[in-house]
């Protein structure tokens, strides 16, 4: 069988989420117009901005980005996604049992970053079979939890693999979030290049 890449991918994350693709970040600014004006606007693009530069410089292969702001008053956004492509290394892509082990014994945190616990569990999406790795840290020094939910897409007839990230600090949120990322999930549509 032919091995094809990925020509386009898209996503839907909920109403409440602000997203947008990387080329096109003036979409945030339409979505976020719908939800709030004024300083709010202003507060909730210059958190587009500095998503869109650490996605940009640290997260390579990022197409698509969202903020999840179920209250734009608070102008501040509780979660952060971020959906990206990655090629495989020269012995191929991973299998469904590779990726997780991999997701099960393989977590990089920062320097000055503790890791408290690590899951990952398989699973399916429409785009194909999947693993969700699920990290909770915090800072060394602080006390606040950070989770972050790992979706690692495998679509058949590719050896590329997407990864869907989804970060909260807010322990509050944590089991909303978590519904939310496997919604966003399940939305992933994936289009690959002709035969």
């Amino acid at each position: 069988m032919t091995q094809r890449r990925i020509h386009s991918l898209t996503w839907r994350p909920p109403d409440d989420w602000l997203s947008w693709s990387l080329d096109a970040v003036v979409e945030a600014r339409t979505d976020a117009a719908t939800l709030a004006d004024g300083r709010t606007l202003d507060a909730l693009m210059a958190a587009v901005a500095e998503f869109q530069t650490i996605v940009t410089q640290e997260v390579p292969g990022t197409a698509a980005a969202a903020l999840w702001v179920p209250d734009p008053q608070t102008r501040e956004p509780l979660a952060t996604a971020a959906l990206r492509v990655t090629s495989p290394g020269p012995e191929g892509r991973w299998d469904l049992e590779e990726t997780l082990d991999f997701a099960r014994s393989t977590v990089r945190v920062p320097t000055g970053v503790k890791l408290l616990d690590v899951a990952a569990l398989p699973t399916t999406t429409p785009a194909g079979d999947a693993v969700i790795q699920i990290v909770d840290s915090r800072p060394r020094f602080g006390r606040r939890v950070n989770r972050e939910w790992v979706w690692f897409i495998l679509p058949p007839s590719t050896q590329e693999t997407l990864l869907l990230q989804v970060q909260c600090d807010l322990v509050r949120f944590f089991d909303e979030v978590s519904d939310l990322t496997a919604e966003i999930a399940d939305t992933v549509a994936v289009e690959l290049e002709p035969a």
